[in-house]
């Protein structure tokens, strides 16, 4: 039996199984992206939204705070410039990360993580989806996190015409400070153009205990500007530029920042990152429903520099996509069919005073992707065909095409109790070695163990099965329902890795001979009457290699986490004053590989505080308190050196305001 009837095996298998728990259901899973952004999580098998008016509640600051209370999304590293993301185990590289559509490219450096910079107060949402559609663009190996930023109507009251909003915020667990300014304003009836910017200044963290992590102090900059046309004439169009920088004194090679606890004896280097974005977002949507066409263009570069050493590692971006969605009725079929391309170019560099090297990769994709809905049931299904070259050298490049189908079902067995399966496939072209050690193929590096050999494309398999159920007046007359249960496996192929070499000439790069998989189950259940809402929520994933090896944690590859539980709940005491309490808890990580120590659990309590008082109108106070309890810990995502671990932060209260006027 090969690997697709397995997986397809596996689909069926599972739907079977999980009859007789339909009670736990939430959400199936639909290949179309999810808008409702006034939830800040849709469920179990679909894309989850993550609001703005959720992130400002808790004060995120960072990208590890914007997926703080999802148990599927793990960030570890400790300092801001190691952190990494985790989708289910999966590692950021092996995900489609967009910000406003434009694609944030793949890895720099081996010792910095890859997480799209960017001030969370100027995310309108995040949308984490882990089941690849055809129009979802290439690379989503593991899922993908598509990021949305504000528009100045966003902003802007009913019949206000100008406006600003002054922002602060100071965080002690870092003695660290924020602040911005947003100015924003029509021009004319349908338009309007928003500019923000703002900055986060904080020392070396304190962790649980009392502590430092050392290296850890940074500095941010953001500079944000954005036009809006919004329904004019069945036209909206979105142009948006923005710059965002960090800067630090960090650990850069050998046991680099992203590992280990660093001694106060290092040596450090003065890095700047940074991420210059430009986008061109065009929608045409006339009274039709043949015609609801969407075109994004972008450029996007990433730049690491090394000021101490004079070197500089970057990636540009430069691409766009255009679709189409129309609907069509015949007798009693419901179809809405969605087509269009895509076309990524991907520029690699690494300069030197004395040198510039330079690899580049492209993806040309064609999509259709379709729903078609008879009475309960609903038909997903799919394909891509993706036509891409990747360049490693100026002797060697490689080039090829691929189809990637998808196909589901959601069964609506009563009202409120559906029944789903899917399954999608993906391709990723480039590799995940970092830019700073691709660029150094010669004209002998051997791939596959030949200098004539052949790269093959990375590849996955993406299965997802479950039920859900919904309901209102289940305990009371007013509260509202929901449960599921997602069961769900991928499967990593031929992923593209270093061999032998590092910071001079590489001599060997290889697909990895063993398949990634990650696979498990996801919970969730939520219940809200009135203005008290609670939700509960569990993650249990294993992450190992094909031969049953465990992956504990692999830069750009996949890491291991402990099972995770989430009790979140939001309470609106009255129309000035909300509540918010979290609980995370973290099971303890005993199945690891040989050589490697277990990783302890944790349990953390965090609570916040929202005051909007009726004298200030447009004032919004905002107090939290991260960790409560002061505990000790470090992310099962963080990677060991020596048995030692950079550990994440202590007792964090953190105050902030926002007014808008």
């Amino acid at each position: 039996m090969n690997k697709r009837h397995y997986v397809l095996g596996l689909s069926l298998a599972a739907s079977l199984c999980l009859l007789p728990n339909i009670a736990f259901a939430d959400a199936f899973v639909t290949l179309e992206s999810v808008t409702l952004i006034e939830d800040e999580s849709s469920g179990i098998g679909e894309a989850k939204i993550i609001s703005n008016e959720k992130l400002q509640k808790t004060q995120a600051k960072e990208m590890k705070d914007v997926f703080k209370g999802e148990p599927s999304v793990s960030i570890g590293g400790g300092s801001r410039n190691a952190q990494r993301i985790y989708l289910r185990g999966v590692e950021g590289t092996n995900l489609n990360i967009t910000i406003d559509g434009a694609k944030q490219g793949g890895s720099l450096h081996q010792h910095a993580g890859d997480i799209g910079r960017i001030d969370p107060a100027l995310l309108k949402s995040v949308e984490v989806s882990t089941i690849a559609g055809a129009d979802s663009g290439s690379g989503a190996l593991g899922g993908s996190l598509v990021l949305e930023t504000v528009d100045a109507q966003d902003l802007l009251k009913k019949e206000q015409n100008l406006g600003a909003m002054l922002r602060g915020g100071y965080f002690s667990a870092s003695s660290g400070y924020s602040g911005g300014v947003s100015v924003y304003g029509r021009i004319g009836d349908y338009s309007a153009l928003l500019f923000d910017i703002s900055g986060l200044h904080q020392d070396d963290y304190r962790t649980g205990g009392g502590g430092d992590a050392l290296n850890s102090a940074v500095k941010d900059a953001n500079y944000f500007i954005k036009y809006s046309l919004l329904k004019y004439h069945d036209h909206s169009l979105k142009i948006g530029a923005t710059h965002n920088q960090n800067e630090g004194d960090y650990l850069y090679g050998g046991a680099g920042s992203d590992m280990g606890v660093p001694t106060p004896s290092q040596a450090t280097s003065d890095i700047v990152s940074s991420r210059d974005t430009y986008t061109i977002d065009h929608r045409y949507n006339p009274q039709s429903d043949f015609i609801d066409i969407k075109t994004n263009l972008y450029f996007n570069k990433r730049t690491l520099e090394n000021k101490t050493s004079t070197t500089e590692v970057f990636s540009e971006n430069v691409g766009g996509n255009i679709k189409n969605k129309m609907t069509l009725i015949t007798g009693d079929f419901n179809h809405i069919f969605t087509y269009g391309g895509d076309y990524n170019v991907e520029d690699g560099k690494s300069k030197t005073t004395t040198t510039n090297k330079k690899i580049s990769s492209k993806t040309l994709g064609l999509f259709a992707q379709g729903s078609t809905n008879y009475s309960a049931l609903t038909f997903h299904y799919g394909v891509r065909f993706d036509d891409y070259e990747a360049k490693y050298s100026s002797t060697r490049t490689f080039s090829g095409h691929e189809f990637s189908p998808n196909f589901g079902l959601d069964f609506e067995v009563m009202e409120g109790l559906n029944l789903f399966a899917n399954y999608s496939e993906s391709i990723k072209i480039g590799s995940i070695v970092p830019v700073g050690w691709l660029v150094n193929t010669t004209a002998t590096t051997k791939y596959n163990g030949s200098v004539d050999g052949v790269i093959k494309p990375e590849t996955s398999e993406q299965v997802e099965v479950g039920v859900r159920y919904k309901s209102k007046g289940v305990f009371t007359q007013d509260d509202s329902f929901s449960a599921g249960v997602s069961v769900f496996k991928t499967i990593i192929s031929d992923l593209v890795y270093r061999g032998e070499g590092g910071g001079g000439p590489v001599l060997t790069i290889n697909n990895e001979t063993l398949d990634i998989e990650s696979y498990g189950f996801e919970l969730k259940t939520t219940w809200a009457l009135n203005a008290y809402k609670t939700s509960l929520s569990f993650l249990h994933v294993d992450t190992e290699y094909s031969d049953g090896t465990p992956i504990i944690t692999e830069r750009r590859k996949a890491a291991s986490i402990g099972d995770t539980f989430i009790w979140d709940n939001t309470w609106g005491l009255n129309h000035e004053i909300d509540l918010g309490y979290t609980l995370t808890s973290v099971s303890k990580l005993d199945d690891i590989p040989v050589g490697y120590e277990k990783r302890p659990g944790y349990v953390l309590h965090d609570i916040y505080v929202e005051y909007r008082p009726d004298s200030i109108k447009d004032l919004t106070l905002n107090l939290a308190v991260n960790n409560i309890f002061d505990k000790e810990y470090y992310a099962h995502t963080s990677i060991e050196r020596s048995g030692e671990f950079v550990e994440e932060t202590g007792r964090d209260i953190r105050l902030s305001f926002k007014y808008k006027f």
